[in-house]
C-alpha cells in the first residue's frame, strides 16, 4: 500500500506548536544556525512531499541552496510567515504547487 508523502516541519518549537494542532507528527526542532543542513539533508529524502520553514530562515539560505529548491519538484520547501508578517520577495503557495504538478489548479477551465 503506498501511503502519502508525509510533511515535514523544520525549525524552532514555537513554529512547530501550530502545526501540531493540524496533526502533523514530523517535527524537526534545530537552531536557526541548523536550519539550511536539515533542510538540504531531508530534500534527498523520498519521504517526504512537503516541507514548511519559516519565511525568515528561508529568506537566508545559501544561494545554492535556493537553486536546489527551486529544481526540486518534490519536496516542495513552503515558507510561511512569522508572528511579524510576511517577507515581501516569498514565492507563492500557489507558485510553488504550479511547480510542483505543472499546472495552476486555480485557474477554472
Amino acid at each position: 500500500m503506498n501511503y502519502p508523502d508525509k510533511v515535514a516541519i523544520i525549525g524552532d518549537d514555537t513554529l512547530a506548536q501550530g502545526f501540531k494542532l493540524a496533526g502533523i507528527e514530523d517535527f524537526f526542532i534545530v537552531p536557526d544556525e541548523q536550519v539550511e543542513a536539515k533542510v538540504n539533508e531531508l530534500l534527498s529524502n523520498p519521504s517526504y512531499g512537503i516541507l514548511i520553514v519559516s519565511e525568515r530562515l528561508v529568506e537566508g539560505f545559501d544561494w545554492r541552496l535556493k537553486k536546489k529548491i527551486e529544481a526540486s519538484a518534490k519536496p516542495v520547501l513552503i515558507a510561511v510567515p512569522e508572528r511579524k508578517g510576511a517577507v515581501e520577495q516569498s514565492e507563492s503557495i500557489n507558485k510553488l504547487i504550479k511547480r510542483a504538478i505543472g499546472f495552476d489548479i486555480t485557474k477554472k477551465s
